[in-house]
């Protein structure tokens, strides 16, 4: 008598061979363990055998493993007894040497960095603008004050700008934007600084700056999303286009070198 085959539905799923490291299998399987609610952030991980047992691995693949979870500041690695491994509950943005390497290999330019800057900060101010929530306002409102308080160099006004745009960021609402803006943070940093360690006349690019934020954080206060995104744009672009070399000889396209 001929054998029935089992319906298609009912077969046993063929399943791919990993081809993981197998730090890569360890990082995958402890994001499953997080996933499930087995771990959680602030909790400190089982001692590395132990580890090296559940994942049947060995301890030196174990230790690479919490090595790349330390880089990417998710976790915090002490030696000792009364240490260990514990998931950071405030980790570290992990975006921000990425950034900054990607750009220094010149993967990306600082063109590409000032276009994905104002795609994100454009939404961010009319998001901002529709939301109105009150203490990253605030916190920008503080930025602001702080950079009109006093006549800065650029050095010591570039902090304050960027606290001021991360304000705003927060106050979109949505956590990943505040998230890759300052992970791109040094990044831009080192841009603005370079393209202001070119510009003629501190002082009035400065007083032009602040009237630039005050005009976009008026606009968002004021709760015209639309407004504050056209200000935001025009702040960052005629920045760039003055400073950071858009308008240079050569153009866009040697700006990308």
């Amino acid at each position: 008598m001929t054998e029935k085959k089992a319906p298609a539905s009912k077969r046993s799923p063929s399943r791919p061979v990993s081809s993981r490291r197998t730090f890569e299998e360890i990082l995958f399987q402890l994001e499953q363990a997080i996933v499930s609610h087995t771990f959680a952030a602030g909790d400190r991980l089982p001692p590395e055998r132990e580890l090296a047992a559940r994942f049947n691995v060995s301890r030196p693949s174990v230790r690479e493993a919490m090595r790349v979870l330390e880089a990417l500041g998710l976790v915090s690695v002490r030696r000792g007894a009364d240490n260990g491994i514990v998931l950071l509950e405030r980790p570290d943005n992990a975006l921000e040497p990425l950034f900054r390497l990607h750009l220094a290999l010149e993967h990306i330019s600082v063109k590409d960095l000032v276009e994905f800057r104002t795609v994100i900060e454009t939404w961010t101010a009319q998001a901002a603008a529709g939301l109105q929530l009150e203490a990253p306002l605030t916190d920008a409102e503080s930025a602001l004050s702080r950079m009109e308080a006093g006549e800065h160099d650029y050095s010591s006004f570039l902090p304050h700008d960027l606290e001021f745009h991360l304000a705003l960021a927060r106050a979109a609402g949505n956590p990943f934007a505040p998230l890759v803006l300052e992970g791109s943070r040094s990044a831009i940093e080192k841009a603005m600084f370079d393209g202001v360690i070119r510009a003629e006349g501190w002082a009035s690019l400065r007083r032009r700056l602040l009237r630039e934020h005050r005009a976009i954080l008026d606009a968002v206060l004021a709760g015209e999303g639309t407004n504050a995104a056209r200000l935001m744009s025009r702040h960052i672009g005629r920045f760039y286009d003055e400073h950071l070399g858009r308008q240079k000889k050569g153009g866009p396209a040697q700006a990308r070198k």
